[in-house]
């Protein structure tokens, strides 16, 4: 849940990789939020309202009717994959009023629907897991690991979480950066984060966030804080 606060100027907030696939309740409808290879920063108005569900890595396709790799880099209305019921969902969630009220209605709707669902691909939502646990684990092996073929592995992480096994890697390698030098707080060591967030050195850090996050390391963290005191 995100509420701005009123005056008169939008605020900053940017969208990085994290592998994920958002429901997003915002302005007068309902989008799915694909899957990001690149960041964006969103421009959002005073006094707005925003609600959502994120779906862990993997799981959102049996429920939303799509492919990960359909919606990557995409915001999808919620209508164009729920002809009927997304249009009635939008106009349900902006019938109400507050946030904790308007998140109950697309839980509820999403419950509702779990009985429609294809089931889960044990892949798909495995293996964020096994990289996170094996970060530098080599495609092959990561094959191996799941009783697959790399050329199956790769389609059905791509069907569940929409990017190839290295490319998740990248971005999960690229978050748990992130959540280190959060935690960090002011002094933080960026050679030492990095090493331990599995980067070679702080040079190939560097490249990954100048991609995933549009900044160098110390300006992205910087430009957050900044951000986030006003």
């Amino acid at each position: 849940m995100q509420q701005i606060g009123d005056g008169g100027v939008a605020y900053e907030q940017p969208v990085l990789p994290d592998g994920c696939i958002d429901l997003v309740a915002t302005g007068h409808e309902v989008t799915v939020a694909g899957p990001a290879t690149r960041s964006t920063t969103l421009l959002v108005a005073p006094g707005s309202l925003t609600v959502g569900v994120r779906f862990r890595a993997g799981a959102a396709p049996a429920l939303v009717g799509a492919g990960a790799a359909e919606l990557r880099d995409r915001n999808v209305a919620l209508e164009d994959l729920w002809p009927r019921d997304g249009a009635a969902l939008a106009d349900h969630v902006m019938a109400t009023s507050g946030a904790t009220t308007r998140l109950g209605v697309l839980v509820d709707s999403l419950i509702a629907r779990l009985g429609q669902a294809r089931a889960l691909d044990p892949v798909g939502v495995g293996i964020a897991a096994l990289l996170a646990e094996h970060p530098g684990r080599r495609i092959a092996l990561l094959a191996d690991d799941v009783g697959l073929s790399e050329r199956q592995l790769r389609r059905r992480v791509e069907d569940a979480v929409g990017y190839p096994p290295r490319t998740l890697a990248r971005i999960l390698r690229f978050q748990r950066f992130l959540r280190a030098a959060r935690a960090s707080g002011a002094g933080r060591d960026l050679a030492g984060l990095a090493a331990d967030a599995g980067y070679a050195d702080q040079a190939h850090l560097t490249r990954d966030s100048r991609v995933l996050g549009g900044r160098p390391p110390a300006a992205l963290l910087r430009w957050e804080a900044e951000r986030l005191a006003r």
